[in-house]
């Protein structure tokens, strides 16, 4: 009998672990909750959905100090095992990852929240804002889980258009100079960024070079275009936070992750950065500066 609680939320992989539950455990006994990121908790994104997942927790029951303290990563890494109950959190792809068998019904330890495939929607912003557009790039990392999807996605758009794509890889953080001199050498017109923690990482190269080269690029993330990237459309990612709280919720209270079905964002963000605009002498229609949830100026 487990006879005291334990979660872990780790972001390496973008995955909550908790450990299954006695049905009959006292609700006076403490959880534990480990935090795994991808990158530096100095990140002021990840302040951010560490602060919203923990509100959506204190609103459920758990506070911080009082019946939830917080542990470290090394910690979360010691106690995982494929025993324990996972919750992904805006994970790419998770069936063709092998991680369930199927959103309605994951079928294994494994549940939580995942991203849809967003290649085709860039595709289209990227046609609306610069139609003259004939040849499209994509920076993407092929390790990453959603890659083809998000590819698949994007080449299929581009047919459909009858728009030119190619595609430049990094798996490693000194991949970038030899993908930023193959994306000059492909003389496209727009570019696309795939969401990717290690590209993320890059974000101050990859804006600077989208700026030198004088090339429009769209992104996932919002903070890439808040630190001057040109435009962005992707999920509210606060929103998988406070799903994942729920997920917490349920798991501590004895619920199975097999029985669990994996959900999808409902909401996005659509922002653009006028500034950089002007910068590379492009002018936004209106029609994508009225839907946009955010203009930068």
């Amino acid at each position: 009998m487990i006879t005291r609680r334990s979660i872990v939320l780790a972001g390496g992989f973008n995955l909550l672990v908790a450990p299954r539950l006695s049905h009959g455990q006292p609700k006076s006994k403490t959880s534990r909750i480990g935090v795994l990121w991808v990158n530096s908790m100095g990140d002021s994104r990840l302040l951010q959905f560490r602060s919203t997942f923990l509100q959506r927790l204190s609103t459920l029951g758990y506070v911080d100090g009082r019946n939830v303290p917080t542990v470290g990563a090394s910690s979360a890494a010691r106690q995982a095992t494929s025993a324990i109950p996972i919750v992904m959190l805006h994970a790419g792809d998770p069936v063709g990852a092998g991680l369930i068998e199927s959103l309605a019904r994951p079928g294994g330890n494994v549940t939580g929240t995942t991203n849809l495939s967003l290649g085709g929607k860039h595709v289209e912003l990227m046609r609306e804002l610069v139609p003259r557009a004939a040849k499209l790039a994509v920076l993407e990392n092929p390790s990453n889980a959603g890659a083809r999807n998000y590819i698949a996605d994007a080449m299929e758009t581009c047919r459909r258009f009858n728009l030119g794509i190619a595609v430049a890889e990094v798996t490693r953080d000194e991949d970038f100079p030899d993908a930023f001199a193959l994306i000059r050498d492909m003389r496209p017109d727009a570019l696309l960024v795939m969401d990717d923690p290690m590209i993320g990482r890059h974000r101050t190269e990859v804006i600077a070079f989208a700026a030198s080269a004088r090339l429009p690029a769209c992104y996932g993330p919002a903070n890439i275009v808040r630190d001057g990237g040109l435009v962005s459309y992707g999920p509210l990612l606060e929103e998988h936070y406070v799903m994942a709280a729920s997920y917490v919720d349920r798991i501590l209270k004895g619920a199975k992750p097999a029985d669990l079905p994996v959900e999808q964002p409902t909401r996005f963000e659509f922002i653009i950065n006028l500034k950089t605009a002007k910068a590379l002498g492009i002018t936004i229609p209106q029609a994508l500066v009225v839907r946009a949830d955010e203009t930068i100026e």
